[in-house]
């Protein structure tokens, strides 16, 4: 077969890297799979995929690859990929990590679309290993052939049983059960782990696919292929690092558009994990704020680990959204009802009692002992009387202020049928998310409710967890529409950093960084710069009131913690004394011309921190936070992808935990918000602008001035790239 001709390629496809647009249909739905390397010993690794293909009943064409064998586990077995007719949708290599590229370079010539390069030994090992993936990349270039890998397990597609893989959470057999749960992982043994306990919790699920080193395919490309894919509505993902963070950007807010959630579990968030994860995939762990900020931004899910991924699974498992945060709660027990209440506020839900007409209502069906508030008590008479937990589910469904529903259970296989009947029946009725836990007894209940699609849990405070995750997903923000603001004069703000390359500066001294923000339209202090006392003394004068003074100079970028500041000045004498201490706090440094400047003393309203900087992940970054001397020490920011949009830069500062202090507290008075957006936008934009340049920009303190007053920045720092 003649595979196609680099110039018939799209272009994303010829540049090396998948891009939008790319058809990764053959893989998530493969025609025919070719095995290099196949065993005829079912029990070797190598022999593993053939067998699965076989067992599981792939419903494509298996084409083993041996040029020892003409029969690989009584199939036709082909010396070579030239010998095969017709495409070749997959190729999965399972020969050593020496033999890889030679055999990826025979995909790329006979036109396979994936190649799955299972071996280790690559960048995860070392410079070496990293030489030879780069080999690898290397040989796909300019064809139409895709590298999943290497050092991966390979994938399994549940919808037509295409198990290219010698994972092991195979060889116990049994039948796969297929569904719209895709799960992406860059590990490969835990990945299978996941996916082994997420069949077994009955999630359905259409796809497991491993990415291992990723040396071509990414998981935010798998995941881009898949969020297109009529098979898939729910993607989970292990990640231990993002090494094209704009990409998994620009699928996540694709996804949030498609209304195809993507739940996320990534390690490698402390020192110790991160160290792990270099070792392990090659990955770099990055900022985990930064992370975790544009996660939220873009709708994705982020839970904490293995069983939080899987409770989150079930939940999506079920295709249902959350109109609000509003909770009812059906407990055979008060006291696992307020237990379960307790849990539920601690993230995010509303657990409010019921309207009196809804409580009559309610109390109708239920026994004279018990409760018809939230949580409802249906005591043990939910056991004894079979039709209590269908007559007071039925009311719940058609409560105009309930949400979602939890139903507790505990200790009732005997009297399982009638309420497994109830609650399934009354599930099917209506669109509202249902979380059932079922605490004690055999476990068979729990395994019924979830082969009928209910999520089952042992404990509410999973339950609990799970149902957030679905209302945060539900009720997430619109992605932000980010327009230039009026204003803006790039080539002032190009010149300012112009001016600092021709004296060989990589940072920028305060008076050339408020240049640089006010080129952005952002309003600066009023300031003067002095070279002598006296200079100091007369500018004073001309600015009027109280002055702050600062010592100026790109070698200090920290002033107060060198005593480089002094603030409130208003004896003429004072400014000269100090404006002389400041000039030697400078040539102490080894500024040989230094400055000091002189600005007007701003004390009414908000100290925050408005920074801009090119994260090694994702790229450009705005951050909003609680500024002044001790930014640090509080800790307080917020993170947002450049450029934002007004409505997101407010959103920043009103998430913050300190927020309160925006509205004014104790005598203060309320600030303006609106201004400081307005200032978190400007710089989004101006990251965005010169990122090439820029490396970090701060502005602290930006003082938001009483509401009406606008905001001013006291202080900006520069580090050029």
């Amino acid at each position: 077969m003649t595979p196609p001709r680099a110039e018939q390629l799209p272009a994303d496809l010829d540049a090396g890297r998948v891009g939008p647009g790319t058809d990764l249909a053959p893989l998530l739905s493969p025609r025919s799979i070719a095995v290099i390397g196949a065993s005829d010993n079912p029990a070797k690794l190598s022999g593993r995929p053939v067998a699965y293909l076989k067992q599981f009943g792939y419903r494509g064409r298996v084409l083993p690859v041996n040029p020892t064998r003409p029969v690989v586990q009584g199939l036709p077995s082909f010396p070579d990929l030239d010998a095969v007719e017709g495409d070749i949708d997959v190729a999965l290599l399972v020969v050593p990590a020496t033999g890889t590229v030679d055999a990826v370079r025979a995909c790329a010539r006979r036109g396979v679309r994936f190649a799955i390069v299972t071996a280790a030994g690559f960048s995860e090992t070392g410079p070496q290993g990293a030489a030879l993936e780069a080999e690898l990349a290397d040989a796909v270039r300019g064809s139409i052939t895709r590298i999943v890998g290497p050092n991966c397990l390979g994938m399994i597609g549940l919808q037509d049983n295409a198990t290219a893989t010698f994972s092991a959470v195979l060889e116990e057999g049994g039948r796969l059960l297929p569904g719209p749960v895709a799960f992406v992982s860059q590990s490969g043994a835990f990945g299978s782990f996941i996916f082994g306990e997420a069949q077994a919790a009955s999630v359905r699920m259409s796809h497991y696919i491993n990415t291992g080193n990723e040396a071509d395919l990414s998981v935010a490309d798998i995941v881009d292929g898949l969020i297109d894919s009529d098979q898939t509505a729910v993607v989970l993902a292990y990640l231990e690092g993002v090494s094209r963070g704009p990409r998994m950007l620009e699928v996540a807010r694709r996804a949030h558009r498609l209304d195809k959630p993507i739940i996320v579990v990534k390690s490698g968030s402390s020192e110790a994990g991160a160290r792990a994860a270099a070792s392990h995939t090659a990955s770099l762990a990055g900022d985990d704020r930064v992370f975790d900020e544009l996660m939220r931004e873009t709708g994705v899910v982020r839970v904490g680990g293995q069983e939080p991924l899987l409770d989150a699974a079930q939940m999506f498992d079920t295709l249902r959204r959350a109109r609000g945060r509003r909770l009812t709660i059906l407990s055979e027990s008060g006291g696992a009802g307020v237990l379960a209440a307790d849990m539920a506020s601690a993230v995010g839900l509303e657990v409010r009692p019921w309207s009196p007409e809804w409580q009559r209502k309610l109390a109708a069906v239920l026994p004279g002992f018990a409760s018809p508030r939230n949580p409802v008590d249906l005591t043990a008479a939910l056991i004894t009387q079979g039709g209590l937990m269908r007559s007071a589910l039925e009311v719940a469904i058609d409560h105009p202020d309930t949400d979602l529903i939890m139903v507790l259970v505990g200790n009732a296989d005997r009297f399982a049928d009638p309420v497994i009947s109830a609650i399934s029946d009354l599930h099917d009725r209506t669109d509202l998310p249902v979380a059932v836990v079922w605490t004690g007894g055999s476990g068979k209940p729990r395994l019924r409710l979830r082969e009928l699609g209910i999520p089952c849990f042992t404990d509410p405070g999973r339950a609990a967890a799970a149902l957030g995750k679905l209302a945060d997903y539900s009720l997430r923000r619109p992605l932000p529409s980010p327009r230039r603001p009026a204003g803006i004069d790039v080539d002032a703000a190009r010149a300012v950093i112009a001016a600092a390359r021709s004296q060989n500066r990589t940072a920028l001294d305060e008076e050339q960084s408020m240049a640089l923000v006010q080129a952005y339209g952002i309003p600066t202090v009023a300031s003067r710069v002095a070279s002598t006392p006296s200079e100091a003394r007369h500018h004073a004068a001309g600015i009027g009131g109280p002055v702050a003074l600062k010592v100026l100079s790109d070698r200090i970028p920290h002033k107060s913690d060198l005593g480089g500041v002094r603030l409130g000045l208003t004896d003429p004498d004072t400014i000269e004394r100090a404006a002389a201490e400041l000039l030697a706090v400078g040539a102490a440094h080894g500024d040989t011309s230094p400055r000091v400047v002189v600005q007007q003393m701003e004390t009414e309203g908000c100290e925050l921190v408005v920074g801009a900087k090119i994260d090694p992940s994702f790229g450009p970054v705005v951050v909003a936070g609680v500024g002044g001397i001790f930014v640090e020490v509080l800790n307080d920011i917020r993170v947002a992808a450049a450029p934002t949009d007004i409505a997101n830069s407010e959103h920043l500062l009103r998430a913050l935990k300190a927020s309160v202090l925006l509205d004014g507290v104790r005598g203060r008075p309320a600030v303006d918000v609106a201004a400081a957006a307005a200032v978190v936008e400007r710089m989004s934009w101006l990251i965005a602008d010169l990122g090439e340049d820029v490396m970090d920009v701060e502005i602290n303190p930006l003082m938001a001035r009483p509401a009406g007053q606008g905001a001013v920045a006291l202080d900006a720092l520069t580090l050029l790239r």
